[in-house]
């Protein structure tokens, strides 16, 4: 245990007190928070700046109303004029001479309307068909005397929607939120531990020096506890995007929960997000050390890297698809695959899509499919850490146990 704790505090120390760590580290969330803030003020200038411009003139253009809807006086409240001869506008429209030329047909609601327009660049082009629909908007509103079927027609009525799950309130959207944190926690630790975990491990082969720390320390002692200090390092960075996170949830939970419902934790659902992620963590470990353990340059495992990453969150692509048909044979293939199976479930769990068994076979099939992982990891280390210059193949593992067996 001596030997373990003295790997881990050496990896641990070793990663933190370096000044680019911090950089890396920190640089992330700072750049999120000031770009975050430029496109909110952007934003608003830009509302702003479309709401002035907006109300501040009118456009001229030309029309044909085909449907009776249209009230000449409200279209010429926003620049509007009868056309007496459609083709002669839509041709001074092509040619630069008229702004805008609208045709409204028989029955607007089954029939786009068509409109003609001078080009004010790809993301200004909507106002003309803002200025169509308005037209006829307020030209149908002004024919109504009622002023609550006005409003009807330009606001839909909300809805307050309560639904019942066995004889309770069911819970709304926001129940999806703390478990599927856990999604989010794993996703940002196999990105931030593949590098660091390949790393750790072929270093020790470029280095030269493995036959003589392996003197002192078991193959099994240095590959664990580098293990657990990369774990550690993982754990540090994450809570550094964590923390603003929870700080930034908490302030807007109260601003979007009336309309997607109570925040509710549920404790099975947050106890099988929880023994998941580690799960899921230490079969990502035990993959990207068996990765490491099998090339003999950082520069060759560079592929075998990126394939292990995309095997871990290729679930991400079909997220959707699991949520809305958790039964399909698609959705249970990506569940049961020894992989896919981290991200799936916490997906289908925080959704509360996965049931009392399934929750408790993912569980036992991470752990165990970890422990496998993490077993061939340290074998194949401790049979290559010599091995210089080539990757480990299968025919020398196979090799390896047949010599054992012999």
């Amino acid at each position: 245990m001596s030997n373990l704790g003295a790997v881990v505090r050496f990896e641990f120390v070793r990663a933190v007190k370096k000044p680019a760590f911090w950089i890396g580290t920190l640089a992330l969330p700072v750049v999120i928070v000031v770009v975050s803030l430029l496109v909110g003020i952007g934003q608003a200038a830009g509302t702003n700046s479309v709401l002035s411009g907006s109300s501040a003139t009118k456009t001229p253009f030309h029309y044909v109303d085909e449907s009776g809807l249209v009230s000449e006086s409200i279209a010429a409240k926003w620049g509007g004029t009868p056309s007496t001869d459609a083709a002669a506008d839509r041709a001074a429209v092509r040619s630069g001479d008229l702004d805008a030329f609208i045709a409204f047909p028989p029955s607007p609601s089954t029939t786009a309307i068509r409109v003609d327009a001078t080009d004010r660049g790809l993301f200004a082009n909507g106002v003309w068909s803002s200025l169509a629909e308005r037209v006829l908007e307020q030209s149908v509103a002004a024919s109504v005397d009622d002023p609550e079927t006005v409003q009807l027609l330009r606001n839909p009525p909300a809805t307050d929607v309560t639904t019942y799950a066995d004889g309770r309130v069911a819970p709304g959207w926001l129940s999806v939120v703390p478990p599927f944190l856990f999604v989010a926690a794993f996703f940002g630790l196999v990105i931030l531990l593949a590098a660091r975990m390949v790393t750790v491990v072929v270093e020790e082969k470029e280095n030269r020096i493995s036959e003589m720390i392996l003197t002192t320390v078991t193959a099994g002692d240095l590959i664990r506890g580098k293990v657990i200090a990369m774990l550690l390092v993982g754990f540090v960075q994450v809570s550094v995007f964590v923390v603003p996170g929870l700080v930034g949830l908490l302030v807007a939970l109260p601003l979007v929960s009336s309309q997607l419902g109570g925040l509710t934790v549920d404790p099975w659902r947050m106890v099988t997000g929880a023994l998941l992620l580690v799960g899921g963590v230490l079969l990502a470990s035990g993959l990207f050390v068996a990765v490491g353990a099998a090339v003999p340059s950082i520069k060759d495992a560079s592929a075998l890297q990126s394939a292990a990453i995309f095997a871990l969150i290729i679930p991400l692509y079909a997220a959707f698809f699991v949520m809305t048909t958790p039964t399909s044979p698609v959705a249970q293939f990506f569940t049961y695959f020894p992989t896919f199976t981290p991200i799936t479930a916490m997906v289908r769990n925080a959704v509360g899509a996965l049931t009392v068994t399934e929750s408790i076979v993912c569980i036992v099939e991470v752990f165990v499919v970890a422990g496998l992982l993490l077993w061939f990891a340290e074998y194949l280390f401790r049979h290559s850490v010599a091995q210089y210059g080539s990757k480990v193949t299968l025919r020398q593992v196979l090799s390896w146990r047949r010599g054992r067996r012999g």
